[in-house]
């Protein structure tokens, strides 16, 4: 729903106490359904992101994920993450999963285990992660509300191309020269009780007609 959107207004604010407002709305034609993203400009620099979108009115198909992605250099491969770990997990796939803080690294996000490439490397119920280069540079992201997260080299096209998959396998995937990290307020369970084939429960999936989540966007000094 993405990749066809167009940009209907930008609105620079007046400046409040918590900082400098920014309102960008965007059309997602191929659904025809509107999109905001409000930023704040922060007093101490950094960025707080709010996303929204309603779809009342609309007779659509279950949402699968809500949330953004973005790319970042490769050598903020160093992440470190409070949420549910330390392997990947999933709405209804992490009752094994602890919350705790995590040390890890970028070439520790793919699971490499899997015949064909898919969805892989997702955390759940995250209060914060930072990407930061072995000098302790590097970039956090705060949950206004718990989030999920992936960063993988690879995009989401990359891993599942489409109906025919490809018949592709892991070794036949070329690393990006970025890391591509999703930023989510969450995304529909797995599914597969019966072995595999079942639908997610109703509470795994993305039913509802309005979705909104924010974050803060922090630069990390040495």
């Amino acid at each position: 729903a993405g990749n066809n959107k167009k940009l209907e207004s930008v609105t620079v604010k007046e400046k409040t106490i918590e900082g400098l407002p920014i309102e960008v709305k965007w059309l997602l034609t191929d659904i025809n359904v509107g999109y905001t993203i409000n930023y704040t400009i922060l007093n101490n620099g950094s960025i707080k992101v709010e996303a929204s979108i309603d779809m009342t009115d609309k007779n659509l198909p279950e949402m699968p994920r809500f949330g953004m992605r973005l790319q970042l250099p490769k050598s903020m491969e160093n992440i470190n993450f409070y949420g549910r770990g330390p392997w990947e997990n999933y709405a209804d796939r992490n009752t094994s999963s602890f919350l705790n803080i995590y040390n890890q690294k970028l070439k520790d996000q793919f699971v490499t285990n899997y015949i064909r490439p898919q969805e892989n490397g997702y955390k759940t119920d995250v209060r914060w992660v930072e990407f930061t280069k072995n000098n302790g540079e590097g970039i956090k992201f705060i949950g206004l509300q718990p989030f999920c997260f992936s960063a993988l080299p690879y995009l989401t096209e990359d891993l599942d191309p489409g109906m025919t998959k490809k018949n592709q396998h892991p070794s036949d995937l070329n690393e990006k020269n970025f890391i591509s990290v999703h930023i989510d307020l969450k995304q529909r369970g797995v599914g597969g009780d019966n072995s595999w084939g079942a639908f997610p429960h109703d509470i795994y999936l993305l039913k509802n007609k309005k979705y909104t989540y924010s974050y803060i966007i922090e630069v990390i000094k040495k």
